[in-house]
């Protein structure tokens, strides 16, 4: 519109300037330049040739600026796409991100939008950017443990969202504990660990020995529980077991959590049995056998080897004998509770 103005605008004025130079002077005039005969023609036109020359060198010189206008803005378009992709990307959380922008405005920012993760507010519904819009719906519904369409986002398994989305399976029954794990490497070590704590309360003993580098202290309890239980119940030799918990590099605290969840089912005989082999060959499993030993009321047991101890040591178990010896009745799982 702009350019129509300005070309009506310019034949008015060469129109104007033609006419006045035509009423001064109606004369014909012809000339040489440059070595270039120029043919008879009145003064008249011969003025307005160079005013339609600088029109159209005019029109030249906003034809290239609007060219260089165009280009920057279509620069301009790519890299808003660019950091339209990278806010989402952002929003997911993938990792691997290093868009190249051409504009100078886009550089400072989307390197920092590259090489950060954002958590909007959960008041923050949509932007109006489509892309953005749906990765932010997205977000909700995984927080809000929806059944997604999540694989058009074509995200790694490793990102939380994803690890986020599989656990909300797994716990929705659409995907198992086996498949978890007999695929460990597509659902990576969270996911799996999750899966292997309601493996272990029904699968076999050798299925669940096959993943035992996945026992945390929850599992490994959940496990041995199961020994000699009335539902779902497992037998395990205290020589599998001494294997068994070897592999696992327990701490003194784990030996007596792992004590209070024998307790459950185990025989007591069994129990103490077990402990002692343990403490045997590891000092930290001692502190398991004296919570065995007092919680089965083998008191003078107890006092015996725990009076041949360190000054310093097991001193939570001394203040338990010292205070039944003065004749003060406590649960020994009351001096243990976290």
């Amino acid at each position: 519109m702009q350019l129509k103005r300005y070309t009506f605008a310019s034949f008015i004025l060469m129109i104007l300037v033609g006419s006045a130079t035509y009423m001064i002077n109606s004369e014909t005039i012809s000339f040489d330049l440059f070595g270039i005969h120029f043919p008879n023609l009145p003064v008249a036109i011969w003025v307005v040739v160079p005013v339609a020359l600088m029109y159209l060198a005019s029109i030249m010189h906003m034809a290239f600026h609007a060219l260089l206008g165009n280009l920057k803005l279509r620069k301009l378009n790519r890299d808003s796409e660019k950091m339209a992709d990278s806010l989402r990307d952002a929003l997911l959380g993938v990792k691997d991100r290093n868009n190249v922008y051409k504009s100078d405005s886009f550089k400072v920012m989307g390197k920092l939008i590259d090489n950060a993760q954002l958590l909007p507010f959960d008041s923050l519904k949509e932007v109006g950017n489509e892309t953005i819009d749906e990765a932010l719906q997205l977000l909700r519904d995984v927080k809000d443990k929806k059944k997604v369409d999540i694989k058009k986002f074509h995200l790694a398994n490793s990102t939380s969202l994803m690890i986020q989305n599989n656990l909300n399976r797994l716990e929705r029954n659409e995907i198992n504990a086996d498949e978890v794990l007999s695929r460990a490497d597509t659902y990576g070590d969270i996911v799996c660990l999750k899966a292997y704590e309601s493996y272990v309360k029904t699968a076999s003993v050798g299925s669940i020995l096959k993943y035992k580098q996945l026992f945390t202290m929850p599992s490994l309890e959940a496990f041995v529980e199961r020994i000699n239980s009335a539902v779902d119940g497992i037998e395990m030799s205290n020589e599998e077991l001494t294997s068994l918990l070897k592999s696992l590099h327990l701490s003194s605290a784990d030996y007596i959590d792992l004590s209070i969840a024998l307790s459950k089912n185990m025989l007591p005989e069994q129990r103490i049995r077990l402990f002692e082999t343990l403490s045997e060959n590891n000092d930290e499993a001692m502190g398991g056998y004296f919570y065995t030993l007092y919680d089965l009321q083998m008191i003078d047991t107890a006092n015996e080897i725990l009076n041949n101890t360190a000054k310093d040591d097991y001193l939570i178990f001394k203040a338990y004998r010292d205070l039944k010896r003065a004749n003060k009745h406590y649960d020994i799982a009351l001096f243990l509770r976290k």
